[in-house]
């Protein structure tokens, strides 16, 4: 517990896997990198107090420690996203996926390898990150980079250090997705913090252009940063959201 305490902000919190079976449509919710479902849990006590069922599974190698990390790759993060979602098509015939920057990575690579899914919501999602090339040359001789302390007080659960072998195949999930864009035809909504200092928000709008759904709509929130599934904004992020799943399942036959 001492080293989960020592690698974890707010460790008290709990991130763990989760699921919440209400109606007979489906939310899948997925975190971050280096985060865990902290991140996604206030959307979805918010769609389960709407009627509808929700999971989020804590992704390997996230709230252990960046060592632990560092022994996964993107495959292993996309496998269990995968297998969720395989869970729930089994007992809902409509899904929808929910993703948080590397989790918004994650929802779209799902999107299209798996078509029959509803919809997809991703929140500043991580196709483009400065710099992040760079732990391809530097994780053979360094494990892992402090990362400068939070700027707000949000109620993050991350690790305090950044994994750069796991970043590097980030990375790599990055050029995946990137090629795969323009085959994704489900409905989709892209939200992006002007205060991101994460992330490049340019990326949201490369999403917005390149993506072959022809329902799609980018949200810029001009008062939220990165975490934007715990920033002030969240009550007009739940309305958009809200109102995209049942307009969905209102066209959909």
């Amino acid at each position: 517990m001492t080293d989960i305490n020592f690698h974890l902000r707010n460790p008290h919190l709990d991130g763990s896997t989760f699921f919440w079976p209400a109606g007979d449509v489906a939310v899948l919710c997925l975190h971050g990198f280096t985060a865990t479902t902290v991140e996604v849990r206030r959307m979805a006590s918010y769609l389960f107090e709407q009627g509808y069922t929700v999971m989020a599974p804590l992704l390997p190698g996230h709230g252990t420690s960046p060592a632990e990390m560092n022994k996964t790759r993107w495959q292993d993060w996309y496998g269990v996203a995968e297998s969720n979602l395989k869970s729930l098509f089994k007992n809902y015939e409509k899904v929808f996926i929910l993703g948080e920057s590397m989790g918004g990575l994650l929802a779209l690579h799902l999107a299209s390898q798996y078509p029959t899914v509803s919809g997809i919501l991703i929140f500043a999602p991580a196709i483009k990150v400065k710099n992040l090339w760079l732990s391809k040359l530097i994780w053979p001789f360094i494990p892992s980079l402090k990362k400068k302390p939070p700027d707000n007080d949000l109620p993050q659960q991350s690790y305090t250090e950044f994994p750069l072998r796991a970043a590097a195949s980030l990375l790599h999930l990055q050029k995946i997705v990137t090629g795969e864009l323009n085959c994704i035809r489900i409905p989709v909504r892209i939200f992006q913090g002007s205060h991101d200092d994460t992330i490049d928000p340019l990326g949201a709008v490369y999403i917005n252009e390149m993506i072959g759904s022809k329902d799609k709509e980018l949200i810029f929130l001009s008062d939220s940063c990165h975490l934007i599934l715990l920033d002030k904004q969240m009550p007009e992020v739940q309305q958009i959201t809200l109102e995209f799943i049942r307009r969905v399942l209102s066209e959909k036959p």
